[in-house]
């Protein structure tokens, strides 16, 4: 989807008065006169105005074109495909994270990522192993990070 300036605008316009009547309400025990809500409410006012600049660039390009419309990269089937890819890679990491391990299932998505993406199937393969192993070593070594290892468990270093 393609959303014109002035839709993003007043949604973001509409963000920003959710911030500053949030900050509004926060208290202020030492009773200053720039409490904890002062930072906030100047981040909505700046937000604000960039949002209200972008309405009005929209508003003023809808003679140009519908406020809403199909992008040109969505009217090809396989980019619809590669871009549902990643949330659907995103649950099959959630759902098999734990059974099969790190390194097995970020191999998994990232081969089927790859290939998509016109990788050659060997090349992928390669790049997949070596980019988890990377990855796993980062996390794992590198930051303490108890990654999961599902059947490569008595393999653990």
């Amino acid at each position: 989807m393609k959303f014109n300036d002035l839709f993003a605008g007043l949604v973001v316009l509409a963000l920003s008065g959710l911030v500053a009547f949030a900050s509004w309400t926060l208290p202020n025990p030492s009773e200053q006169p720039l409490g904890p809500s002062a930072f906030p409410l100047i981040l909505a006012g700046l937000l604000a105005l960039c949002a209200a600049i972008l309405a009005l660039n929209g508003a003023r390009a809808t003679a140009a074109g519908p406020l809403v419309g199909r992008a040109d990269w969505a009217r090809s089937g396989t980019a619809v495909l590669r871009l549902l890819l990643v949330p659907v890679a995103v649950v099959f990491y959630m759902l098999c994270a734990e059974p099969l391990g790190f390194l097995i299932t970020a191999s998994v998505i990232l081969v089927v990522l790859f290939i998509v993406g016109g990788t050659k199937p060997l090349q992928a393969i390669g790049l997949a192993l070596a980019t988890a192993l990377v990855i796993h070593s980062i996390f794992y070594l590198g930051l303490g990070v108890q990654l999961p290892w599902g059947p490569l468990e008595p393999f653990r270093w």
